[in-house]
């Protein structure tokens, strides 16, 4: 195997930002004496394809250079390839996104030097990885996620949030504020390996690590690598449970709600009692339908 770092990044990442950074990641490896091979996404989940690419040419280093959207598709990227075993591949990040959810829940820089001197002298530590099936009349599909999925509200805000980029870090924050009047609660039942139960959900999110919508606190205490999801159910939220709950979501006070719910579980089916759910994860739309959530032990190792 390869001991050169094999670079993915989506120039178009944070509004098209991310390919300035590309290119000063680049003369900062150069710099330190990283080898690097370059690869840029040109469509929508090319980052799968090009994750097979190099390990099928013996590449177990996987450098991503992007947002949590970017890093979730490297990562499904090694779940899917067959070439290399997944305890061998190696991923780091370099984040230039809008959130940064990801690297804010392992204490990743965002400062490039900082960043590249991982490569060298960072901690490898292990990370489940969240599996979402989603099923309908039409199709069965299984998408990864590296630190949130969820269907409720934030689900909801995604259909959103194209207006409010421009803001960057503070483009959640703006689209739940303007959007939130519109949202109705969602009548759901939820079976677990621990748990049945019966709720009308402003949000219902599954987690593996602590940060989401760019910097939004949805789960509890998270571990990250027992092989167990995070489960937060918030249910019947009046407009003005929403609005005195509004910054609790931010500084994790929103757990002391008595209509917060957390559990933890193996796995968990969730069905809508009308209708399809709309699933969301790592801040992209994975379909609608009923949704079944697993979780792979120690699925992912990386850098930090």
């Amino acid at each position: 195997m390869l001991d050169d770092w094999f670079l993915i990044a989506n120039p178009f990442s944070n509004s098209g930002k991310a390919a300035k950074v590309v290119q000063k990641v680049a003369k900062e490896l150069d710099r330190v004496g990283v080898e690097f091979k370059i690869n840029l996404t040109s469509y929508p989940g090319e980052e799968i394809a090009l994750v097979d690419k190099a390990t099928s040419n013996g590449y177990s280093r996987i450098l991503a250079v992007g947002g949590d959207g970017t890093a979730q598709k490297v990562v499904a990227g090694i779940i899917l390839q067959k070439n290399i075993p997944r305890n061998k591949i190696l991923f780091s990040l370099i984040p230039c996104g809008t959130g940064n959810d990801w690297a804010k829940s392992k204490q990743i820089p965002v400062d490039l030097s900082k960043n590249i001197k991982l490569l060298k002298n960072g901690k490898i530590k292990n990370q489940d990885v969240g599996v979402a099936k989603i099923i309908n009349k039409k199709y069965k599909r299984k998408r990864f996620f590296i630190t949130y999925s969820g269907v409720g509200f934030d689900s909801f805000m995604l259909k959103e949030i194209s207006k409010y980029k421009w803001l960057g870090r503070f483009s959640y924050t703006a689209c739940a504020l303007m959007n939130f009047t519109r949202y109705r609660n969602i009548p759901v039942n939820i079976n677990s390996t621990k748990n049945q139960i019966e709720a009308n959900i402003f949000l219902l999110g599954i987690g593996i690590c602590k940060y989401t919508g760019g910097g939004m606190q949805l789960i509890k205490s998270p571990n990250g690598n027992d092989g167990l999801l995070n489960i937060t159910i918030a249910q019947d939220f009046s407009k003005f449970d929403i609005i005195r709950n509004f910054f609790n979501l931010f500084n994790g006070a929103i757990f002391k709600e008595r209509k917060v719910l957390t559990v933890t579980a193996k796995s968990v089916r969730i069905v809508a009692k009308n209708g399809s759910l709309v699933c969301q994860g790592d801040g992209e739309i994975f379909g609608a339908g009923k949704i079944e959530y697993s979780v792979i032990k120690d699925g992912l190792r990386y850098l930090c």
